[in-house]
């Protein structure tokens, strides 16, 4: 009996295409520092400073590029060029041409799971072991991530607290309402931000919470819930993007000066406010004046005001409370 392929019907035994990959090397460029040598996802390239301790921005699939858009491109502290990055499952599948000049011309480099075969370019090879523990870790996590983008699925989504201290903040949100009808922020670029944002899922609900406290100039310092704030105002909206970057464009330009008095631009390594989301506001109030315990939101209030109005991730609980009690004063 001949046995013909034809009419073998198998399962497919790769379900993840390359995209998870580059989650995970994303992922792992920001987070891990306990279990990932960070060293080995960049290798020694001629330029010193081309190093994981100069890192500054990682930009998936420049939106900004004509043509071929390798799947990273990375900034670095004191390097005025940008390096590119693409990533394969293995180096024989890097073999279009377009790609393998790019990365030669612009000083970039490959990331595989195996180097068999020799492309010309310098190569960093994934731990195999370490990706099989990121996904035991983060499989809830990417699976509500899929399931989200369908809409399907638990909808309620995490909460999240934005602190924002001044009454700057809360104009600088007004004047966004005002020229957009879509709704956006944007976060410094601080280990922190990156931390919190890549958990952040569509359909997550936010606060915005604007307030006074005394020594404004000051840090805040946790541990003091019987300390009292002055709330100016807030707005509770739902998450529609949960990050993207924007380097270019009036958005870009929202928060900070992209371009020197010579008109040159600012160079990406140098942007501060760079990680942005969108949201839908469900509701917004200004020109108020509530007086209150920092209570059970300290921690989080503390945490999100000292590192610049960062979004922070809180329990629901608190979420509802505070929720619950701002709308009813």
């Amino acid at each position: 009996m001949q046995v013909s392929k034809e009419f073998k019907k198998t399962i497919n035994r790769n379900p993840f295409n390359e995209k998870l990959i580059h989650r995970y090397y994303l992922e792992s460029l920001y987070f891990f520092d306990n279990t990932i040598d960070k060293s080995s996802l960049i290798p020694k390239l001629e330029n010193p400073r081309i190093k994981f301790n100069n890192l500054a921005l990682v930009v998936p699939e420049d939106a900004r590029k004509i043509g071929y858009r390798p799947d990273f491109t990375l900034y670095f502290k004191n390097y005025q060029k940008e390096v590119p990055v693409e990533v394969k499952w293995k180096s024989s599948e890097f073999n279009k041409k377009n790609q393998i000049d790019y990365i030669k011309n612009n000083n970039g480099f490959l990331v595989v799971f195996e180097n068999d075969s020799e492309v010309g370019v310098p190569t960093v090879v994934i731990n195999s072991k370490d990706f099989q523990e990121w996904m035991a870790k983060r499989i809830y996590t990417l699976t509500r991530d899929s399931l989200n983008s369908k809409n399907i699925g638990d909808t309620t989504g995490n909460k999240w607290l934005v602190a924002l201290r001044g009454e700057s903040p809360m104009i600088n949100f007004k004047r966004m309402m005002n020229a957009t009808n879509q709704n956006f922020w944007a976060f410094k670029n601080s280990k922190y931000v990156t931390n919190q944002i890549f958990n952040l899922q569509k359909n997550d609900k936010m606060i915005f919470l604007f307030f006074k406290s005394p020594n404004t100039g000051m840090g805040m310092t946790s541990g003091q819930q019987n300390k009292k704030i002055e709330i100016l105002g807030w707005a509770e909206v739902n998450i529609i993007e949960p990050y993207y970057i924007c380097l270019e464009g009036e958005q870009a330009e929202f928060f900070e000066k992209i371009r020197k008095q010579n008109n040159q631009i600012v160079s990406v390594a140098d942007r501060k406010w760079v990680h942005f989301i969108d949201f839908k506001i469900n509701e917004f109030q200004d020109n108020i004046s509530i007086v209150r315990r920092r209570g059970q939101l300290d921690n989080y209030l503390v945490n999100s005001s000292n590192q610049g109005g960062a979004l922070t991730s809180i329990p629901q609980n608190i979420y509802e409370d505070c929720i619950s009690y701002i709308k009813t004063q």
